[in-house]
């Protein structure tokens, strides 16, 4: 029960910083001239009197963390605008939010926080679900085991350190409350290092086992090898660091179109944000299915041709490419897609 209170609490956490970081309309500091580029209307102040959108939209690189910083709470409402057009049409959408129509739509950033931490929310749900036999399939090695009990020995020590400092005479009612909130997060890490050899994974396939180390490295191999281990890794810092797959995947799409001065860095960064952000809920959808035992190879094989679909469709709408162009620059986007994502969790596992 704890676990599915744990899960909860992150989806929910995701929605309320999805909301801190959402703007209602946009942001503006300068007054405004001609028309709006959300509604069409004249615009002579700040904001738009008709929609309420910001006269100045950025399109800045550094406008990024802006986007973060900054939070209106209307992030309900316009969800029901923005999935449907995520869906279906996301090219438009993208296109749309970076030309200026962002007061009608979630912003990518919202999106992408708030699809990280409900992935990770049923992640954690559906993570135990399964039949005893298919987890007594899968063990953890002697190796794995014993750098296990090593990372437990450790944990266990440091708690041990923190405990006989806090029995100290003469400590300051400062260094007290330090050593308390140090001592609550070494005894939550140690929770999770119990949990861990719990815990099962879908990297366990042979042919994952197999492969996988022969193209990305030590650290993957490690994986490979060490499913559950790797589980945990994954598990503690995926959503952490979700953020490092933007910025991994930004240089891969400015290659798609090298020195053109047509496009922004911003418009790689939207373009991306809103795409990971629907890979992550298509991602929730499977892992919820899967759970209720509805999935089989076909409903698998729907939502991977939907999702090459998706990006084909994103990518061609949002740079405004001819069918030709697209289909001709879209193995390179594939591609540069799964590197990303290989990038990525070398990374996680290597912060590990």
């Amino acid at each position: 029960m704890t676990g599915e209170l744990d899960a909860a609490g992150d989806a929910i956490t995701g929605a309320m910083l999805a909301r801190a970081v959402e703007p209602g309309h946009g942001e503006s500091h300068d007054a405004g001239h001609g028309a709006c580029l959300n509604c069409g209307a004249a615009v002579t102040d700040n904001y738009c009197g008709h929609c309420g959108q910001a006269a100045h939209i950025h399109r800045s690189f550094a406008a990024i963390g802006h986007d973060l910083a900054h939070g209106v709470l209307h992030f309900e409402g316009k969800i029901w605008t923005t999935l449907p057009e995520l869906a279906i049409r996301p090219g438009t959408l993208t296109r749309r939010y970076i030309h200026g129509e962002r007061a009608k739509f979630v912003s990518p950033f919202a999106l992408f926080l708030f699809s990280a931490f409900l992935m990770y929310a049923i992640f954690s749900l559906t993570s135990h679900s399964g039949t005893s036999d298919a987890v007594r399939g899968v063990r953890m090695d002697v190796g794995a085991q014993a750098e296990l009990r090593k990372e437990q020995d450790k944990a266990d020590a440091h708690i041990r350190e923190i405990e006989a400092q806090l029995k100290a005479p003469g400590l300051s009612a400062a260094r007290k409350e330090a050593l308390t909130e140090n001592l609550t997060d070494a005894r939550a890490e140690r929770k999770a290092l119990t949990l861990a050899g719990d815990l099962t994974d879908s990297l366990v396939g042979e042919g994952v086992n197999g492969g996988i180390a022969k193209t990305v490295g030590k650290a993957v191999s490690a994986a490979a090898e060490n499913p559950e281990f790797a589980y945990y890794k994954l598990k503690a810092n995926a959503y952490k660091f979700s953020l490092a797959l933007i910025l991994i995947s930004l240089p891969f799409l400015w290659l798609l179109f090298p020195f053109s001065r047509r496009y922004k860095m911003y418009d790689h960064a939207i373009y991306v944000t809103y795409s990971i952000a629907f890979m992550s809920l298509l991602f929730s959808l499977s892992m919820l299915l899967t759970a209720v035992h509805v999935t089989s190879g076909l409903v698998t094989l729907a939502l991977l041709l939907f999702a090459a679909w998706h990006m084909y469709r994103q990518f061609k709408d949002a740079y405004a490419l001819s069918r030709a162009s697209a289909l001709l620059r879209l193995p390179l986007l594939y591609g540069f897609a799964c590197v990303s994502l290989s990038l990525f969790f070398t990374f996680l596992v290597m912060m590990g």
